[in-house]
């Protein structure tokens, strides 16, 4: 979508095949309270600008759309072209951060030691084998309203919304500018492409009393056969390299209908930090492709990854039980234990509970954290995960933070806000993946400049899944060293692609520049077209340029001697080590 920020920011618009449009534009990230933290720390989180969640089926297309803004409330707004009225309703973040836990790409080491490796976890000496750690709208559609291009205008949580006709330009830019929803300076040349007799457009705002951070994603259900993104209007205001992430739930995998389709060279990842250059080789590699216009397949499978995620039973207890708990402990309690919190076992301090934005802001409106508790960094997820404590022992002991303590709300307008603004959005999105069999995730980055052609979603039942998680083989060769450690041991990485790295001088430590990083060689494997049937039509195969790049490095860092091609060769460094060490043996014998 189009967001109408002064600051930098567009949100999510989407659309379907035929012109219609809506998706998500760029931001940079909005700060939520309470943010979720991916289940193991050494993944790197994608910040995409925009992320979206597609389901197609009979006709229609569902999307959660994740709004991402910073900047002032009053100049906070999207303009969404739409195929069709759609029904709006809203949803919920936890949606998109399980999304990304559950099918985020990893990057994992399977580690093998040769010789006597005082850090292997078999030997008995720890030291550790692992490598350090291093993402219903109201109202009926009609025709003119007092001879303007309204069909329809109603509100929905933190958002007064309305819907107009885009037969013409300027008089839908002045309803806008009248109504007082901000449109930023460059709307008014890219928005012809939308301007269609038939065509609609999505306009919302913040509610007066709200502000940025009552933002939460919006769920839009409209008359479509396909998904579509309009990034032509995200162009406005996105920043350069623009991550875009997109969920497809549907019966099949899903494809870019329009786009390239981009395998990329896993040799460029840095292995040795969890892939914490995955980004960068995304965009490099799709930049390899004519127009940059190309999509990375990131996860395709099952959508059952996310089955009973958000809406296990029993999840959120009973509505008339909350609205029952007549004090701010029972209250808060009560929902900490029937599923409001998550809890991630990898947190700073291990075992820690996280709220989705819209809880902890439902919860500070009603129930608002002391300021005196804030000053000493008492997070709010903190505060109501142990509202026992703070509100009991700790509040005796402490009776002077707590001048500002205001307990006195109405359990009944908590609990409903609470069904309205959480509970019925996450149930919502945890019935998608009951509905849809599949689950595709693609993701690219694009520029302004490069946002010329709006990307369409189909299917393709003839194509296998794609696993987000990805191995190598690497194996640390000890003998070289008086006293080897993981860092400086001369070791030999077998990617998932076959492809072989050698470090003769070790992988170094964590804050060491990959010695592979900076070779010349292609970021992407195979660029692809793929077809709503049938295998993937390869049109570029970078196999041997990449292989010859490899091999070319291997060279120069053994000082030209030749590397053994077989994918369990070491450097010639190595086989040096391997013959003394045998000539030391014999001797010793």
């Amino acid at each position: 979508m189009l967001n109408l920020s002064k600051k930098a920011l567009f949100a999510a618009s989407l659309a379907t095949a035929l012109c219609a449009g809506l998706y998500a534009a760029d931001a940079p990230e909005a700060e939520a309270c309470g943010c979720f933290v991916p289940p193991d720390p050494t993944v790197p989180i994608v910040q995409a600008g925009e992320r979206i969640l597609f389901g197609q089926q009979n006709g229609l297309v569902t999307a959660h759309i994740q709004v991402q803004y910073s900047g002032a409330a009053e100049e906070f707004g999207w303009l969404l072209p739409m195929p069709s009225v759609p029904e709006m309703t809203l949803g919920t973040d936890e949606l998109f951060a399980q999304l990304i836990a559950q099918t985020q790409p990893t990057y994992r080491l399977d580690r093998t030691y040769k010789g006597d490796c005082p850090f292997d976890p078999n030997r008995g000496q720890g030291g550790g084998g692992a490598f350090p750690s291093n993402d219903s709208a109201g109202g009926a559609e009609g025709g003119d309203v007092n001879g303007t291009p309204l069909v329809l205008r109603d509100s929905i949580g933190p958002y007064d919304f309305a819907v107009l006709r885009a037969d013409a330009k300027q008089p839908m830019l002045d309803w806008l500018d009248q109504e007082g929803f901000f449109v930023p300076s460059g709307t008014e040349d890219v928005v012809d492409a939308y301007i269609q007799p038939g065509g609609y457009f999505l306009a919302l705002k913040l509610l007066s009393g709200n502000d940025v951070g009552d933002l939460q994603p919006v769920v839009l259900e409209y008359e479509s056969d396909l998904p579509m993104i309009p990034i032509i209007l995200t162009s406005v205001a996105a920043d350069p390299n623009m991550g875009v992430q997109v969920w497809v739930a549907g019966e099949d995998r899903a494809i870019p209908r329009n786009y390239h389709h981009t395998k990329i060279n896993d040799a460029a990842i840095d292995w040795n930090k969890a892939g914490a250059n995955y980004v960068d080789v995304v965009t490099d590699a799709v930049d390899e492709i004519d127009g940059h216009h190309s999509f990375v397949t990131e996860y395709a499978g099952s959508s059952n990854v996310m089955l009973d995620v958000l809406d296990y039973q029993g999840r959120f207890g009973n509505m008339a039980e909350l609205a029952a708990q007549t004090t701010a402990v029972d209250f808060v309690g009560y929902m900490n234990n029937t599923g409001y919190p998550l809890f991630n076992n990898n947190g700073p301090n291990g075992f820690s509970p996280t709220y989705a934005s819209q809880i902890l802001n439902i919860l500070q409106s009603h129930l608002p954290v002391p300021s005196k508790l804030l000053e000493q960094d008492i997070t709010p997820a903190d505060y109501y995960w142990n509202i026992y404590y703070y509100l009991g022992d700790y509040r005796e002991q402490n009776p002077g933070d707590f001048l500002d303590l205001d307990i006195d709300f109405d359990p009944v307008v908590v609990a409903q806000e609470l069904q309205e603004r959480v509970v019925d959005p996450t149930l919502a999105a945890g019935k998608m993946f009951r509905d849809h069999d599949y689950l595709s995730r693609l993701f690219t980055t694009l520029s302004p400049n490069e946002m010329t052609k709006d990307p369409v979603f189909s299917f393709n039942p003839d194509l296998p899944d794609v696993s987000n998680v990805h191995s190598g083989e690497i194996t640390y060769y000890c003998h070289l060293l008086a006293e080897p450690t993981l860092e400086t041991t001369p070791a030999v990485l077998i990617t998932e692609q076959g492809f072989k790295l050698v470090y003769s001088n070790g992988t170094g430590d964590a804050d060491a520049v990959n010695p592979y990083e900076g070779i010349s060689m292609p970021r992407s494997h195979y660029q692809e077209v793929l077809r709503e049937e049938g295998e993937p039509e390869v049109v570029v195969d970078n196999t041997d340029e990449i292989r010859l790049a490899l091999s070319e490095a291997r060279q120069a860092d053994n000082g030209g001697c030749s590397v053994s091609g077989s994918g369990t060769g070491v450097g010639s460094l190595a086989l040096l080590g391997l013959a003394l060490l045998g000539l030391r043996r014999r001797r010793e014998d």
